[in-house]
């Protein structure tokens, strides 16, 4: 039995992609490729599906190679655990005390604008603003697209990291989970590396680069050929998932990924939807402050956002 020990499993938007390129560096960490497998998330099946790692076998595979057996640590990254009802219980079941759990965790009125266009880009989402799919979910109503699982637009259910967090924790130790708060991240990264690498048990003899991964600053050239990626139909599926996983291996279809993307403006919303969203989200933080004993007044108070420059609220935004 090949299984990972260490388990990333949010917030979406957070950090995470960095957190697991730097973590992927570390000579007795072995990270899954993709980052996201998403195999313990079974209420997510066309997530799973669509991923290509559903069966045991598959993803065990994931962890069968050289490099894997080689290292003390095997690591997944898929960030919809933390909001699975059955991923995490299905770990702690499989792995009991072995498992590790590290949790990024952002302002959730920056996480959700930046989660939006993230389901644009996946398919999940056909509404451009922000403010209008934020309206529609509330009112508990659906994106008219083939849209994968409808968690994945419940913009409230996403934002609320506190409840997430409780759920965790009712079935996890305490002292078997690690957070990672976005702005420590973003402006203390050497530290934050530190203190992960202690969590885990690993040596700190070698840093990281630190660059910043997956800035949400990009969408598709080409909506054919991204909808034929993301959806293909039913007698391609097998080929295509085995071309994207082959990607994140080769250097040629990496380069010629690379060209699949332009850039575009990061996602804005006005001052006013932005104090809408940190009030609606208030109590949650309020509970998410308590249940790992660190003030995240300055997420309620608009302080965080406040003391950044324009530069730095779009140029920092993600990591």
């Amino acid at each position: 039995m090949t299984l990972p020990n260490v388990y990333l499993i949010g917030a979406p938007k957070a950090g995470t992609t960095s957190l697991s390129r730097w973590m992927a560096s570390h000579p007795d960490l072995y990270f899954s490729k993709p980052k996201e497998p998403a195999h313990w998330a079974t209420d997510y099946p066309r997530v799973r599906e669509l991923r290509g790692f559903d069966t045991r076998s598959a993803y065990e595979q994931l962890y069968a190679g050289p490099e894997a057996r080689a290292v003390t640590h095997l690591a997944d990254g898929s960030t919809v655990y933390l909001y699975s009802r059955e991923a995490v219980p299905a770990i702690v079941a499989e792995l009991g005390d072995a498992a590790r759990f590290v949790v990024a965790l952002r302002d959730p009125a920056d996480l959700v604008v930046s989660f939006h266009r993230t389901q644009q880009l996946l398919l999940n989402e056909d509404e451009p603003d922000f403010e209008t799919a934020w309206n529609r979910s509330l009112a508990g109503g659906l994106p008219e697209t083939d849209l994968l699982d409808p968690k994945l637009v419940d913009y409230s259910m996403v934002g609320s990291l506190g409840q997430a967090v409780s759920r965790l924790l009712d079935v996890v130790d305490r002292g078997r989970v690690h957070f990672v708060r976005f702005e420590n991240l973003r402006d203390h990264p050497e530290q934050v590396w530190r203190d992960l690498m202690a969590f885990l048990d690993l040596s700190t003899d070698v840093l990281p680069s630190f660059d910043v991964h997956n800035p949400s600053t990009r969408t598709f050239r080409s909506p054919t050929l991204h909808r034929l990626r993301n959806r293909p139909p039913a007698p391609l599926a097998g080929v295509i998932r085995r071309l994207r996983h082959l990607s994140l291996r080769s250097p040629y279809l990496k380069r010629v990924k690379s060209l699949w993307w332009r850039e575009q403006p990061k996602p804005q919303v006005s001052p006013e939807m932005r104090a809408a969203l940190t009030a609606h989200f208030a109590a949650d933080v309020a509970l998410l402050s308590e249940l790992i004993s660190q003030d995240l007044s300055a997420w309620t108070s608009g302080q965080a956002a406040d003391q950044r420059t324009p530069g730095q609220r779009t140029a920092e935004e993600e990591l």
